[in-house]
């Protein structure tokens, strides 16, 4: 377990559901509360989720995404989502909260692999 992983998720649902399935491949380190969040410690990861819950979450998330070499973006906020998706970020693996368990892990797992992260 060399790769280490950075989750913010200040709804904890889904730093929960990462480090139930990658826990055993990777070093998993979470922030769920925005005021501990300190992005300047960020460039010690190689792979992000970042869940962005409301506006606040989306300011991190400009602050850091240009620092991250392997980068998740989520939102079960369908407008956030979209506006974060029109920002055509390059690299970055959007997740669609629409899908089911099954094929989110799919997806994960297919960019996780393609990046030889897992």
């Amino acid at each position: 377990m060399e790769r280490k992983t950075y989750i913010y998720d200040t709804s904890k649902g889904f730093s929960s559901f990462i480090k139930h399935y990658y826990s055993d491949k990777m070093i998993i380190d979470v922030c769920t509360n925005k005021k501990n969040f300190n992005f300047e410690d960020i460039k010690n990861y190689g792979t992000c989720f970042f869940i962005v819950n409301d506006m606040d979450d989306f300011f991190n998330l400009m602050k850091i995404y240009t620092k991250m070499e392997h980068f998740f973006i989520g939102s079960p906020n369908k407008i956030i989502g979209e506006k974060i998706e029109n920002l055509h970020y390059e690299g970055v693996v959007f997740l669609n909260f629409n899908n089911n368990k099954y094929e989110l892990l799919e997806t994960i797992n297919y960019h996780l692999m393609l990046k030889d992260v897992i």
